[in-house]
């Protein structure tokens, strides 16, 4: 389905838990899904009823994430269950990789395409720094887990001023994964940790292994297919001589890439997020609503995400004072409060863990 901009929205997003085994400082600094408890979850049925919503809309490419969704009791049986519904062509999973050794036999049973790791630093000490926890020995023993059953593995690096990039890229091709530096959202704890990520990234492995090739990835359905080692996502694409993988940039707010967004969200509390840079957020399924069957179910899903489809904005407007929202409160007469909310205080606010980024 196409969105009142002409964009194909095929790509869809869901959070199936909010909660993480780690507490990286940019993502979760205050600490609220402490003990790994999830206030919300998202139960097996009710992911299946919105990926076959989905697909009735054209919606075919489906990215597990969290919080950390390897936490979800269901996750391996989630995923074989996505994987039979007719017109899934990929499910893909985002993960810290913490608990990714065991679980990547039976994900690799259960069909999943693909599986990005999460992975700031190979310094154990920075490591504990960023996350809270000293548990970089069991990322790099998920890792390989997964890269021995097969599983197409990517690595994904949330860039700060810190960031050691050419250790990174080095550890990436030893393992033979692609590696993708992504530009910290303005979102939380990120609204002030902004950096360059081509001057950082290309400029310190343009020291090391000399100018880079840039992979033409013009035609956008080639590369978001799901196949031929596409991502269905917006990295940009490098290659280096000496290097057999390939180092990807996003970049959100330095190369940003609205023009080509093909996806929607399902936060894990069941609610459709149309764009991660919006605070604007819809009902999937309203919890008031009763249904006979699940077809009657399957059609007010499908209602709501052609609803969020079409107020999918033109582009994002994360630090956009000049954007506002209307934040609306019941008080405890009949009256309702209404609130302007700059774009960027609202951004500012909020927290990657509760919104699946």
């Amino acid at each position: 389905m196409r969105d009142r901009f002409g964009r194909e929205i095929d790509y869809m997003r869901i959070s199936v838990i909010d909660s993480c085994n780690l507490n990286c400082y940019y993502c979760n600094p205050q600490d609220n899904n402490k003990n790994c408890q999830a206030i919300n979850i998202l139960s097996i049925k009710k992911v299946l009823c919105i990926v076959r919503a989905a697909t009735r809309l054209g919606i075919t490419h489906f990215r597990l994430t969290g919080g950390e969704p390897l936490l979800h009791p269901q996750i391996d049986e989630m995923v074989s269950q996505i994987k039979k519904i007719p017109g899934v062509r990929s499910v893909s999973l985002t993960t810290n990789a913490v608990l990714l050794a065991q679980h990547a036999k039976q994900l690799k049973e259960a069909g999943i395409d693909s599986i990005n790791v999460s992975l700031d630093t190979i310094d154990a000490s920075e490591y504990e720094h960023i996350t809270k926890k000293p548990l970089l020995h069991k990322v790099e023993h998920g890792i390989d887990a997964a890269i021995e059953c097969g599983i197409r593995v990517k690595i994904n690096v949330v860039l700060t001023p810190q960031t050691d990039v050419v250790a990174l890229t080095r550890y990436a091709s030893k393992k033979g994964t692609d590696i993708r530096f992504i530009e910290m959202m303005p979102v939380g704890e990120g609204h002030t940790n902004g950096v360059e990520p081509y001057e950082k990234v290309i400029g310190a492995l343009l020291e090391v292994y000399g100018t880079p090739c840039h992979i033409d990835t013009e035609n956008r359905k080639e590369i978001n297919s799901g196949y031929n080692n596409a991502d269905n996502g917006p990295a940009e694409y490098y290659s280096f001589h000496g290097l057999d993988i390939r180092v990807g940039l996003i970049q959100a707010i330095h190369g940003k890439f609205c023009d080509t967004c093909n996806r929607i969200r399902v936060t894990a509390d069941g609610r459709l997020m149309p764009c991660l840079g919006s605070s604007v957020t819809m009902d999937l399924v309203p919890d008031s609503c009763e249904f006979t069957d699940d077809l009657e179910k399957d059609f007010v899903i499908v209602q709501a995400l052609k609803a969020a489809i079409k107020a999918k904005p033109g582009c994002h407007n994360f630090n956009d004072n000049a954007v506002t929202y209307t934040k609306t409160t019941e008080t405890k007469t009949v009256e309702t409060k209404t609130t302007e909310l700059k774009a960027a205080e609202v951004n500012a606010a909020r927290n990657m863990s509760r919104i699946g980024g």
